[in-house]
């Protein structure tokens, strides 16, 4: 319960700051635009981390067979997982799919995202 409670003030706390954080953010910036195309690249990641552990349960049903690499891990980013899978070989057709659009849009997006992580 103290879990579900820390989590409720928690997206009740993101859905009021988060806004005010751009707003003041872009207002008061100070630096190159590459500083900012940074800080925009760093909250894109810590989202995906967050949806890896948000959708890992949906995910682990839909995008990959039974014993692949598992979704959940909050210091992974879905694109890592779906790559770690396609060497694997665990993705389902659907996680192939996403896999091939994520590559299409950013060539080699999903291979790219296990040497990021290896990186770290």
């Amino acid at each position: 319960m103290k879990g579900f409670i820390l989590l409720l003030i928690s997206v009740i706390m993101s859905i009021i700051l988060y806004p005010l954080g751009w707003v003041y953010s872009l207002i008061t910036f100070r630096g190159s635009f590459k500083r900012l195309g940074s800080w925009w690249f760093v909250m894109a990641i810590s989202i995906d981390q967050l949806g890896n552990v948000v959708m890992s349960t949906m995910f682990n049903d839909i995008l990959i067979k039974k014993y692949g690499h598992k979704f959940g891990d909050e210091d992974q980013t879905i694109s890592m997982v779906l790559g770690v899978n396609k060497a694997m070989g665990t993705l389902t057709p659907l996680g192939k799919l996403i896999a091939d659009i994520l590559n299409f849009i950013d060539k080699d997006h999903v291979e790219k995202a296990i040497e990021s992580h290896d990186d770290n």
